[in-house]
């Protein structure tokens, strides 16, 4: 999990809640989708798994007369459950974040996300930069962890962010993005003086802070920007 910057709702939200009787049923959702694809740099606001920007013809589903309609890959959920919202809190950009699907379909102990959490309430919250700094990584295992015990309930226990399972894990995606930025330091720093592998790490911070020219982050970038702080004593 890593802080999530919102920028300007979609002028589309922005007139339709300026209509009488506006509800979040009746909304443009594909432009909200795309806002919120586009603040969190196309990756899920829990287990920052890849969201894809656009569906390949693999992933379309086809409906019984033949037409072909395009998988969900992402959906809109609301920090606030949607249970405890009034419409105007439904309605409310900074309540909502894109989400991977979580598994949905699977077993519910092999779900995570938002297909975990259902509508328990949430202590952390992407949104807030205080509270996303008092989660850790346990570089070795890959496990997302805070030391605040309501915060690691909801990493561990409501959202299942450390999942590990046959068809994919999370601790283990963790890893192995860490471990391409280790492999990537120690080529560059081969034969270098000290001093500029400290440079070297404020340069690879500043990479898995910042978006690509595609407008997107580095998959599972958390636990990257978490150790490259934590080795620059930032």
């Amino acid at each position: 999990m890593r802080y999530i910057e919102k920028h300007a709702e979609p002028r589309s939200l922005t007139a339709y809640k300026q209509q009488p009787h506006a509800y979040y049923d009746g909304c443009n959702k594909e432009d909200i989708r795309k806002r919120l694809l586009e603040d969190q740099g196309y990756l899920c606001a829990y287990c920052m798994r890849r969201i894809p920007e656009e569906i390949t013809v693999e992933d379309d589903m086809k409906a019984e007369d033949g037409i072909v309609k395009k998988a969900q890959k992402m959906k809109i959920e609301h920090w606030l459950p949607e249970s405890q919202c009034t419409e105007q809190q439904k309605l409310d950009f900074h309540n909502m974040l894109g989400v991977c699907m979580g598994n949905a379909g699977h077993p519910y102990r092999e779900t995570t996300c938002d297909a975990h959490r259902k509508d328990k309430i949430l202590t952390i919250n992407p949104l807030d930069r205080d509270m996303v700094k008092k989660i850790r990584y346990n570089t070795h295992t890959g496990e997302i962890l805070s030391d605040d015990t309501q915060i690691n309930d909801d990493l561990n226990n409501t959202l299942n962010l450390n999942y590990e399972g046959s068809d994919f894990s999370l601790p283990l995606n963790r890893r192995n993005a860490l471990a391409v930025c280790l492999t990537k330091i120690q080529v560059q720093s081969r034969n270098k003086p000290g001093n500029w592998r400290r440079s070297l790490l404020q340069k690879m911070l500043k990479a898995y802070e910042n978006k690509d020219t595609n407008g997107k982050y580095i998959e599972y970038s958390g636990i990257v920007i978490w150790y490259l702080r934590k080795k620059l004593g930032s």
